[in-house]
């Protein structure tokens, strides 16, 4: 038997995701196979090679996702093609989104599950922890400081109305997946045991950190910026609050 399966289990669970070309094969298990199977080759790789991915700004968010998928409640994703319009570049062609009550739901499940009460011993010791895990996930998510200040209001189904419809606000999570990947083939590379495996030498010379996408992922005049949304880029020319 081959061995380090959960390489092989991880790369397939990718592809099937974020492939175009798997497309038709993609179902509720999709999304919840992958995080799962990052969880898996995060907890391998540390255990058997030393190799820590644990502390990514990408693996830490959809860690929370994960967690949420695995302990609370149900996560829908939206699978659309990215609409550009003239002047605007975007990294990637299509959304993996959810909604970002989902998000907030998981940043909030996160704290709350290591709060304690202020009079408790560890207190500040929890308190740090939660800061420092967030302060890492704004490395690469740019709206972090928005989301913690106003938690509340994006955990109960944010909307807003744009040129008269009502959108409920969605988070993309492919530029997470897409940069995780990249950083698990570059670090199996690296580690005798696992580049010589099939599946790590044959991915591409796409497949590598060098091509992640960076923190700002959309490029665009001021006055034509996209929101992403359940339904994905809508460019509104007026923004109303949707109460």
């Amino acid at each position: 038997m081959e061995k380090y399966r959960f390489i092989d289990r991880f790369f397939h669970s990718q592809y099937e995701l974020l492939d175009l070309t798997k497309a038709e094969g993609r179902d509720s298990n999709t999304l919840y196979t992958f995080l799962n199977n990052l969880h898996t080759t995060a907890d391998r790789l540390k255990e058997e090679f030393f190799c820590d991915i644990k502390g990514c700004p990408e693996f830490k968010l959809l860690r929370l996702i994960r967690n949420y998928f695995h302990h609370i409640g149900d996560v829908e994703e939206t699978r659309l093609e990215v609409y550009v319009e003239p002047n605007v570049i975007v990294s990637h062609a299509e959304h993996l989104i959810i909604p970002l009550e989902t998000f907030a739901k998981s940043v909030k499940s996160f704290i709350d599950k290591n709060s304690l009460p202020e009079n408790s011993k560890n207190y500040a010791k929890k308190k740090a922890f939660i800061e420092k895990e967030m302060a890492v996930i704004s490395e690469l998510f740019d709206y972090a400081a928005d989301l913690l200040a106003n938690l509340e209001v994006y955990s109960n189904k944010p909307s807003l109305k744009l040129d008269g419809v009502v959108y409920e606000l969605g988070f993309d999570m492919h530029k997470f997946v897409f940069n995780i990947t990249n950083i698990v083939a570059d670090k199996c590379r690296e580690i005798d045991q696992l580049n010589g495996k099939k599946v790590v030498s044959e991915l591409d010379w796409s497949y590598t950190a060098d091509n992640n996408i960076g923190k700002h992922d959309v490029f665009c005049h001021p006055n034509r910026v996209p929101i992403t949304t359940t339904q994905g880029f809508v460019y509104p020319e007026s923004i109303e609050s949707a109460i």
